[in-house]
């Protein structure tokens, strides 16, 4: 089985890059970091693709979308911490 990557590896990519950006830029980044069929998952051990992701993290205000592009949201990521 393929490790999954959690979902808050991709907001500390969008993070690191200033916090906005194209979809499809973070499409690339995300398939360059983690492989292109990369297997994303939660804190309660849902899972998803790279798009599912993207609409989970919106759901919860942890990135916004808007007109092909995707923005940090008012919602921090959890820190596992």
């Amino acid at each position: 089985m393929e490790d999954i990557v959690m979902g808050h590896e991709v907001l500390y990519l969008l993070h690191e890059r200033g916090g906005a950006m194209k979809m499809e830029a973070l499409r690339l980044l995300s398939a360059d970091a983690f492989g292109s069929n990369a297997i994303f998952g939660n804190c309660h051990g849902d899972t998803f693709d790279f798009d599912g992701l993207l609409r989970f993290l919106a759901a919860h205000g942890k990135i916004r979308l808007g007109e092909g592009r995707v923005a940090l949201g008012p919602v921090q990521a959890c820190s596992h911490s």
